[in-house]
């Protein structure tokens, strides 16, 4: 079957919200709602409870955000449960919100755990280690996935966009993707050609950890000033994390509703608060957001730049670093709002203010939160997805493989936006025999190991990397992947320039 036909379903597990959607459109699984809230907690009966049943729970026995467990790198969430505060598995919370949401879907017609595809979304900026902790998660709630069926979201929503755009325009484009959801900014570049638009070009997708949840944070702190001035001491109150916590939901509110009101009339217990509500205003939201835009700006330089190093046709890197951002953006045809945050008029004021006028701005779809979960069902009909990352592993064995070290984890980013405020020489993935621990003396050989499905290949010097040899050194051993696909290892024997072969190639399969 081609990966045209092959039926698919997409699950965007979301930092705020988590979807399901088929090639057909969004499988509701919210009880009022398509979504269904990203929540998880203890009941009162030690009994996890996930979604909507969350919501029922007091604020020191929930879970919100928990998807930024993976981002953090946490394992445990700390739980006031029947036996007392106790650390709980985040990946068990993981599993069983997952688990709940494949029991919705199947109940609404939607079949997840065959050997159907299944196409699960992750931040642009999770290394290879989070993509896997996600897979192990997915599995263990019973989807049949592994690392080939993860995509990157910003990519996915830029494919629900091409979805929904008429067939007939075959005009080559250059799209920016800016997704900015409850957990992480991410924001993908993608060269768009061939008939109806089916070749999609990753040259850049990037992720930082800022997105809705410091905006709530601002806005709490704001409301926190508007309680003071009218005469509301926070620290004063009987249970002031409680009250905070209150607060922090009331943000979130006033967020959702200045997105198409002025002002908004902030309702508060005055059993808790001692007033019952308080004024918030577009204005003072735009105030509060402003900070972040400024640095979400920066990310989009980040990205375009890093989409130059992907091709690196003419110039140097310090040529690239070197180019002002008004220059950079004049490439760009469209760019793409996908996430909930993008809903904020502030974000489309501020990219338009930042692109020329021959910029069209656009939503991913309506609603922009379902872009993520669209793009996952369709992108088996595009292009390769994922071939500006290495869709393998590349490990260093020596002792009779007794000895192993992880040189390079598939899909895991080549470069991260703070590499730019450093030097061009930064502008790689690097490791070195320190880091890995490499003997002083020895032999070892390269191994790859693809997970995409498909023979890989990747050349140094006349050799192909898999089965190449080292001389072992934990001074002299250093490998380096580039973004335009190029290699170089040195070690104890000499230097080698080598290649990922079909760097730029646009095949008909996807990922999954």
């Amino acid at each position: 079957m081609s990966s045209e036909k092959r039926p698919a379903t997409g699950l965007d597990f979301g930092t705020s919200t988590t979807l399901v959607a088929s090639p057909n459109g969004v499988v509701p699984i919210g009880e009022v709602t398509a979504w269904m809230p990203s929540l998880v907690g203890h009941d009162e009966d030690g009994v996890v409870v996930v979604g909507e049943q969350a919501l029922d729970v007091p604020e020191e026995q929930m879970v919100r955000s928990i998807k930024r467990m993976i981002t953090d790198g946490r394992g445990f969430v700390r739980l006031e449960t029947e036996t007392g505060m106790r650390d709980v598995r985040a990946d068990d919370l993981m599993a069983e919100m997952l688990r709940e949401a494949v029991s919705r879907g199947r109940a609404g017609g939607q079949e997840m755990t065959s050997q159907q595809a299944i196409r699960l979304g992750c931040p642009a900026m999770w290394d290879g280690g989070q993509r896997r902790r996600l897979v192990e998660i997915a599995q263990q709630a019973g989807l049949p996935v592994t690392l080939a069926n993860v995509v990157d979201e910003p990519v996915a929503a830029g494919i629900a966009w091409l979805a929904g755009r008429p067939a007939g325009d075959d005009t080559p484009m250059r799209v920016l993707v800016f997704d900015m959801g409850g957990g992480t900014l991410d924001i993908a570049m993608l060269d768009v050609r061939g008939a109806n638009h089916h070749d999609v070009s990753v040259l850049a997708a990037i992720g930082v950890a800022e997105a809705g949840d410091t905006l709530d944070e601002a806005i709490t702190e704001d409301l926190e000033y508007v309680l003071a001035a009218a005469g509301v001491d926070i620290d004063s109150l009987e249970r002031p994390r409680r009250a905070r916590a209150r607060l922090a939901y009331a943000a979130r509110e006033a967020k959702l509703g200045l997105t198409t009101e002025p002002e908004v009339d902030v309702k508060l217990s005055r059993r808790e608060f001692g007033i019952s509500s308080v004024v918030y205003r577009r204005t003072l939201l735009n105030e509060a957001f402003a900070p972040q835009m400024d640095r979400a700006e920066q990310y989009v330089g980040a990205a375009l730049r890093a989409a130059c190093l992907t091709e690196m046709k003419s110039g140097s890197v310090t040529d690239i670093l070197r180019t002002p951002l008004d220059t950079l953006v004049e490439e760009i045809d469209v760019v793409v709002l996908s996430g909930g945050m993008s809903q904020i008029p502030y974000v489309a004021q501020r990219l338009a203010q930042l692109f020329p006028a021959s910029t069209r701005i656009e939503m991913a779809c309506a609603p922009s939160e379902n872009a993520v979960a669209l793009g996952l069902a369709k992108a088996g009909r595009y292009g390769r997805v994922n071939m500006y990352r290495p869709a393998f592993d590349i490990l260093l064995e020596w002792d009779n493989k007794r000895e192993t070290r992880v040189i390079y984890e598939a899909y895991t980013p080549l470069i991260e936006p703070k590499q730019f405020a450093k030097s061009g020489s930064e502008l790689r993935f690097v490791r070195n025999g320190r880091d890995l621990s490499l003997p002083d003396a020895g032999t070892g050989r390269l191994r790859l190991v693809s997970h995409s499905g498909e023979k890989m290949r990747a050349t140094l010097g006349i050799a192909g990397l898999d089965g190449f040899r080292v001389a072992l050194s934990e001074q002299k051993f250093e490998f380096s992947i580039y973004p335009n696909g190029r290699l170089r290892l040195v070690d104890a024997d000499g230097t080698y320039d080598g290649q990922i072969e079909n760097w730029h190639a646009l095949q008909e399969t996807g990922n999954g």
